[in-house]
């Protein structure tokens, strides 16, 4: 009994050496987990999801089956209406822009599109009741009926069906999308009248040009024969106005040819007699002062001569006036040099006219001169 009793209390000794180190270092360390708490039984009948959300407020319409309310974007449950760059997409935009435009619009919210919009169905006038924009665009055949939602829920169920029964009614009476495809159209005689209008056309456009050209070719003669006649008058007013300066000169040098011998024959340092001087005198030149202005008639080969002979002549008629004053050389040098000038006036008017002078009869004034 004694042995049993040391045993016992030996291997409690040897426990509690054991125990030791473990049960300071779970004190220092960390406290124990807590007990597990008893979890009761869950039910197997499923949560009750929360409502629909609900969207409300004054509407306008983005396209045929899409509205804006304030910032939400709220498509049409249930319908598809054609895009806007298809047939009837603008008149099922106008239709519903004048059901919601404005209107106080409250939506039931079943789900989100793809690109997060709202997807619901709407009443006009915010209360139960009140219009719905889609089962309008139904019934007047701008929509069709679109499957979309859960098929178990009893409202989306209820509206699928009056939506099939909506759009039944438009197929029947062929409104909008549901009416038959036109009739091929024959585009063969607006085809020819297109033809015959083009042709006529280019014919009426080639007649045009021809009349224009013809018109041209008809002035340009006009304006060539006018010019033509023109320059004959030109030409025959020009060969009157040079005749008769020429004859002018002409007389003008058979009478300084004659003063020339008579001065010729005084003393050159004095002064011509009395009785002499009285007799000197050169002739007017009224044709070239009737005609002065009319020099641009002439060529400027023969204008230039004149002009200097007509200078020289004044200066001559001058030193003449005054013969019994002056030196009889310096008046039978002036007298001279006018002769000189004048003999090129009537040559340049002759050849402006295309008369040829013979040498000889050129040659015997000149030698008269010199004489």
């Amino acid at each position: 009994m004694p042995k049993k009793i040391s045993i016992a209390l030996q291997a409690l000794v040897l426990a509690a050496l054991i125990s030791s180190p473990a049960v300071a270092k779970t004190t220092k360390s960390e406290a124990p987990p807590p007990p597990a708490v008893p979890v009761p039984r869950v039910d197997q009948t499923p949560l009750i999801p929360p409502g629909p959300e609900k969207v409300d407020g004054t509407a306008q319409a983005v396209d045929g089956d899409e509205i804006r309310i304030g910032d939400s974007l709220v498509r049409l449950y249930g319908i598809a209406a054609p895009e806007m760059s298809g047939r009837l997409g603008p008149e099922a935009r106008v239709v519903l822009d004048g059901l919601v435009g404005g209107q106080r619009v409250s939506c039931l919210v079943f789900g989100k599109t793809p690109q997060g919009d709202a997807v619901g169905q709407c009443q006009i006038g915010g209360q139960a009741g009140g219009t719905d924009p889609a089962e309008v665009l139904l019934s007047k055949g701008l929509a069709a009926v679109y499957r979309s939602g859960n098929a178990n829920d009893n409202t989306q169920a209820a509206l699928a069906t009056k939506y099939d029964a909506t759009e039944d009614a438009a197929r029947k009476q062929k409104l909008g999308l549901w009416q038959p495809p036109a009739a091929p159209v024959d585009l063969r005689p607006q085809a020819d009248a297109r033809l015959r209008a083009h042709v006529l056309g280019v014919a009426a456009f080639a007649l045009l040009i021809l009349a224009i050209f013809t018109v041209s070719i008809t002035q340009l003669s006009i304006a060539r024969r006018d010019r033509g006649e023109r320059e004959k008058l030109r030409q025959a007013r020009r060969f009157t106005l040079s005749s008769g300066m020429a004859a002018e000169v002409e007389i003008v040098l058979a009478a300084t040819r004659r003063l020339v011998e008579q001065v010729a024959n005084q003393p050159p340092e004095r002064p011509v007699p009395g009785a002499v001087s009285a007799a000197l005198a050169l002739p007017s030149t009224t044709y070239w002062a009737a005609n002065a202005e009319r020099l641009y008639l002439l060529p400027v080969e023969v204008t230039i001569p004149l002009l200097r002979f007509h200078a020289l002549h004044e200066d001559a008629v001058r030193k003449v006036a005054v013969a019994s004053a002056i030196p009889s050389a310096i008046l039978l040098a002036v007298l001279k040099e006018l002769v000189e000038v004048g003999t090129a006036a009537v040559n340049a008017i002759e050849t402006s006219l295309g008369i040829a002078k013979p040498a000889v009869a050129a040659a015997a004034p000149e030698a008269a001169a010199a004489a």
